[in-house]
C-alpha cells in the first residue's frame, strides 16, 4: 500500500504497517543553512569532532554530505530528543533519557529521513522518485523480484526494489548480508503484507511517496 502525502518544510508521516505505525520525519534540507542545521542539530564534543572530518566542499561528496549528515542529526534531537549512536554491527541506536525506540537513517540529493518504531527493529531508505536504479537493481534482483516489483510500484519498480531492500537491510541486515543472496521478496499477495526475508527474518514492508520521494519502511516481524 502507497500512502501519499503533501509536501511541507518539516513533516511528519505515520506510515501503517503490520497494524502499528511508524513514525518519520523528513527534513528537506534546502530549507536549511549549514549553520542553521549545525545550531539545531545541537552536537555533542564527540558529533562535531566526526562533523569537522568531512570537507568543506560542495557535491555530493562534501558539502552535500555535511548536510544529510547533520539532517539526520538535528530530526533525531529536535523530534526524539536524543543523540545517535551505533551498535557494533552498525545498525544507528537512539540514545535517549526520555523514549526507547528503534530508529533507522536515510538521506539523499536535498533530503534526511529518520523512522522510529516502538514495535521492533525497523528500517528506512528514501530515493528521489526520478533516479534510475535499473543497474543498481539488476545488481541485486534475485530471478523474478523485477516483475514482482512492477506488480507492487508499476511506475518504477526498479527504484521501489532498491528502497525495499535497503529497508530490509537496515531492520535485519548485517555486515555479511548479500543483498541478491540474502534478501529475497516474498510473492506479494492481495490479502498479505509485502514481506522481505533477510536471510531467516522477516521484514514486513510499507511504501509510501513524498512529493519527489519514494520511500519504503521495513518492521521485523
Amino acid at each position: 500500500m502507497t500512502t501519499r502525502t503533501k509536501r511541507k518544510s518539516s513533516r511528519t508521516l505515520s506510515i501503517p504497517i503490520d497494524g502499528t505505525e511508524l513514525s518519520v520525519w523528513l527534513a528537506p534540507l534546502e530549507a536549511f543553512t549549514e549553520a542553521e542545521l549545525l545550531e539545531r542539530a545541537q552536537l555533542t564534543d564527540a558529533e562535531q569532532a566526526v562533523f569537522e572530518t568531512f570537507p568543506e566542499t560542495t557535491g555530493r561528496s562534501g558539502g552535500q554530505r555535511r548536510r544529510e549528515w547533520l539532517g539526520t542529526r538535528m530530526l533525531v534531537c529536535e523530534e526524539l530528543g536524543g543523540r545517535i549512536s551505533y551498535t557494533p554491527q552498525g545498525r544507528p541506536r537512539l540514545v535517549s533519557p526520555s523514549t526507547k525506540q528503534d530508529i533507522s537513517i536515510s538521506h539523499t540529493t536535498g533530503w534526511a529521513a529518520v523512522a522510529a518504531s516502538t514495535a521492533g527493529q525497523c528500517g528506512i531508505d528514501i530515493e528521489r522518485i526520478d533516479r534510475d536504479a535499473s543497474r543498481a537493481a539488476a545488481r541485486i534482483a534475485a530471478p523474478g523480484e523485477l516483475a514482482a516489483a512492477a506488480r507492487i510500484f508499476p511506475s518504477r519498480p526498479a527504484l521501489w526494489l532498491w528502497c525495499a531492500k535497503e529497508a530490509a537491510y537496515k531492520a535485519a541486515g548485517g555486515p555479511e548480508t548479500d543483498f541478491a543472496r540474502d534478501i529475497r521478496l516474498e510473492s506479494p499477495s492481495v490479502a498479505q503484507p509485502l514481506i522481505m526475508t533477510v536471510e531467516t527474518v522477516r521484514v514486513i514492508l510499507a511504501s509510501f511517496v513524498y512529493e519527489e520521494l519514494l520511500g519504503v519502511c521495513g518492521l521485523v516481524e
